[in-house]
């Protein structure tokens, strides 16, 4: 008889560890007892393993930095916190959606400004030479110097342009952006050479280096607008670049 109830109270417990999931494991709320759950997150799938550990860490992270405890509450679950994170996750990604949606919109946006802009005006590098340093002339350094070629458009005289030139070696692999604002009279459907234009080199800006180093001819130079100021005080302009 002994033997019988014994092994029903055996069956009774292995029956009972079967059943018990580690999702229902409650969350110590002192960090220093995590480990104590270290064998039912084991037995977790890796994705919830991975979702478990995101959320403790973002629980953690910012309260540790704080000093204080993690924001974790009482009584929280493995299952309520795989839960929570999968919420959170979800909710990051509708908001990433939403905010994709905004940048392709300002982006679009700026690229149709952006084009206005140079069925307005051209502005095109026609020459760069490298100025060495000279203290009489006021040169500290090595200048770059440009030589700018402007055709204005359209039927009303500009006051001045201001953009960035992007400069592209042949591989169409990024050298730098120079900023540049042209503070230059240009009349109506005209066109003009402007110099005066430059940048001071840095010897030891591995992009003013290689700027300084590369021909014109093996550069692909462009020339993108922002605003064209004109002689009446009107003006065309192009919203930022999204992200800058």
């Amino acid at each position: 008889m002994k033997s019988l109830s014994f092994a029903v109270v055996v069956g009774a417990a292995l029956a009972l560890s079967a059943c018990h999931s580690p999702k229902s494991t409650v969350i110590p709320s002192d960090p220093s007892k995590w480990d104590s759950i270290s064998d039912d997150v084991k037995k977790l799938p890796e994705d919830d393993r991975s979702k478990l550990t995101s959320y403790m860490m973002r629980k953690t992270l910012g309260t540790a930095l704080a000093g204080g405890k993690p924001d974790i509450p009482v009584g929280t679950t493995i299952g309520d916190a795989i839960k929570d994170q999968k919420q959170f996750e979800d909710d990051q990604k509708a908001q990433q959606a939403k905010d994709d949606i905004v940048k392709a919109k300002l982006t679009a946006q700026r690229a149709a400004a952006v084009q206005k802009l140079r069925q307005a005006a051209s502005v095109v590098l026609t020459d760069l030479t490298v100025l060495p340093k000279d203290y009489d002339a006021g040169r500290f350094s090595p200048r770059l110097s440009f030589l700018i070629g402007v055709e204005n458009h359209s039927a009303k005289a500009i006051s001045g342009i201001k953009g960035v030139f992007i400069f592209n070696d042949q591989f169409n692999t990024e050298i730098t952006k120079i900023s540049m604002s042209l503070d230059e009279d240009v009349g109506p459907n005209a066109s003009r050479t402007i110099s005066g234009y430059g940048k001071d080199l840095n010897q030891f800006e591995d992009s003013d280096v290689k700027l300084s180093n590369t021909p014109l001819s093996k550069m692909h130079v462009v020339f993108e607008p922002s605003m064209i100021v004109y002689a009446d005080g009107s003006n065309l302009s192009a919203p930022e670049e999204t992200g800058s």
